[in-house]
């Protein structure tokens, strides 16, 4: 008999372990080769990660992920701004300031970028193509211009989505 004590927390049952809210499609099941690029953004799949690195040999094209959900239009993340005096005022200095957050992702991580801002009438739908640039894309907002923030990941929707208004 083995001790309690002496297991370790691998060994849990398989049907115990959380599962993740969604699949995504957008990621492959099997591992990409390695040095494969995108034939889109350029992007390099090394390591286990896609990258911007510059320095690696191509030796198979691919459509990244990323890519594949511009293409599809098919974000992964979706941020609505409220409009209202506040967001008509500062139009400008939040839409910059979403840009600038989201190259900034971009740098870091090739498959977190920005998809599009939309203009409506009823506010502004800004579109990524991860979930964590839209965490950093709102997050920003708050620390800048303050304001209140709801966000919400339904269960068995690949969207996570998030609104902000400031009166």
């Amino acid at each position: 008999m083995t001790d309690s004590r002496s297991r370790s927390a691998s060994t849990m049952r398989r049907d115990q372990r959380y599962q993740p809210h969604t699949t995504d499609s957008y990621r492959s099941p099997a591992r990409v080769q390695g040095g494969t690029g995108c034939r889109e953004c350029g992007a390099v799949y090394e390591n286990g990660r896609w990258t911007w690195s510059a320095n690696a040999e191509h030796t198979s094209q691919l459509v990244c992920p990323a890519c594949r959900r511009i293409l599809e239009h098919a974000p992964a993340g979706e941020l609505w701004l409220e409009s209202g005096a506040y967001l008509v005022a500062h139009h400008d200095e939040v839409v910059s300031l979403l840009r600038h957050e989201s190259a900034n992702e971009e740098k870091r991580h090739a498959l977190e970028r920005l998809m599009n801002i939309e203009e409506e009438a009823e506010g502004i739908r800004v579109t990524t193509t991860g979930p964590h640039t839209l965490r950093r894309l709102s997050e920003a907002l708050v620390r800048a211009h303050h304001g209140h923030l709801s966000i919400e990941y339904r269960d068995g929707e690949g969207v996570l989505r998030a609104r902000w208004s400031r009166q």
